[in-house]
């Protein structure tokens, strides 16, 4: 009303007008004014200086993990670039763009213009390293098909905030990934479960000529320290790693479930139930002769994910496993179909049972079904 009142003030208005407002964020706080990019989204700060109420300490995060890996992975591959959409930051690749500056691009909010252009650089040879968000790389999916796997052409994809994004609400979360790259044709398809294999799948990345490649990783901290980035071997194409031996069932986790599952294995085997743990780092092109092994030597299989069970990663190998061993029961643990609130990630992890305790309690069940 203010507004209108002012304009009215100013000239009179007697027909039909637009007003155009252009809003400036952070005005009236320097800090902000300052530094853009660093205040649009934090957590509790001092006022006055700016600096977090919370000092942040032990591992780094995984975009931290991942902005010096590339970093450091330049030296070696002169033809590499990286790509963002207006997340500089968010991404870690503020970090590349300051030792590489030539060999780094910004397109601004431009996330389709940005897997195009990606395109055409590896047209050309070059290789382009892909980092947006998970949740805002679905603006770019027509490009992602279009523009790159029907090229076949060798993209690297790093989706930054896949799975539970905590506070960030219902529009950042990336739970659909998995899903999506799944059904683009050609697509490789991997999550790291730890720092280390996210460094070692980025070295495979960049040896992969055949088509187009992604990685996901959450807004979170890294599980520990990574080694040396020259010390870390590629992740052997197309495979899977055991992480722990059982009888009774086995549990295929993805990236950040690795972890929790080989920690439920572990409680459940006080209770004499002794379950195998598998780390699925490939979602696409699946480890088929471990699969294989797998469903002949199991009756129950569980898959968890840290995505949408719609689809995901569980759907697709279940779908395999109805054809190739139908007495074989796959069950899908992860996020279930509907939207998710903010809220703590660790809360939010909890509240879907994607933690320790959660995969434990629902194997518990899963095992005494298989039992009557």
């Amino acid at each position: 009303k203010k507004l209108v009142d002012t304009l009215h003030f100013v000239k009179p208005m007697t027909g039909p007008r637009v007003i155009h407002v252009i809003t400036e964020k952070g005005k009236g706080f320097a800090l902000a004014e300052n530094n853009k990019e660093k205040w649009h989204g934090l957590a509790a700060y001092d006022p006055e200086t700016g600096e977090p109420r919370k000092k942040s300490s032990g591992p780094p995060t995984w975009t931290q993990v991942f902005g010096d890996a590339i970093t450091a992975l330049a030296a070696e591959h002169p033809d590499m670039v990286a790509i963002t959409a207006a997340m500089p930051s968010g991404t870690g690749t503020n970090i590349f763009q300051k030792k590489w500056p030539e060999r780094f691009f910004d397109v601004g909010i431009a996330e389709g213009h940005g897997v195009t252009f990606a395109g055409g650089l590896a047209t050309q040879g070059i290789k382009p390293v892909v980092a947006i968000y998970s949740t805002f790389l679905q603006r770019a999916y027509d490009n992602v098909i279009h523009d790159i796997a029907v090229q076949h052409l060798p993209v690297i994809f790093c989706m930054d905030r896949a799975g539970l994004v905590g506070e960030d609400g219902q529009t950042h979360m990336g739970l659909y990934d998995i899903a999506y790259m799944l059904a683009v044709p050609g697509m490789t398809v991997t999550a790291p479960k730890d720092a280390d294999e996210l460094i070692g799948l980025l070295k495979t990345a960049l040896a992969h000529r055949d088509g187009p490649f992604c990685t996901r990783y959450p807004r979170d901290k890294a599980p520990a320290e990574p080694r040396p980035v020259k010390d870390i071997a590629p992740v052997p194409y197309g495979t899977w790693e055991q992480i722990r031996d059982g009888r009774d069932l086995a549990i295929l986790a993805v990236g950040t479930m690795v972890e929790p599952s080989r920690e439920a294995a572990e409680q459940l085997a006080v209770e004499g139930i002794d379950c195998a743990v598998v780390n699925c780092r490939f979602l696409k092109p699946m480890d088929s002769g471990m699969l294989e092994v797998l469903a002949a030597q199991y009756r129950l299989l569980v898959t968890v994910e840290e995505g949408t069970i719609v689809n995901g990663f569980g759907a697709s190998l279940s779908a395999i496993v109805e054809t190739t061993h139908p007495e074989v029961r796959v069950i899908a643990l992860g996020v279930p179909d509907r939207l998710i609130e903010q809220a703590p990630r660790a809360d939010q992890l909890e509240s879907f049972g994607l933690t320790a305790g959660g995969i434990a309690r629902r194997l518990r069940a899963l095992h005494s079904e298989e039992s009557v």
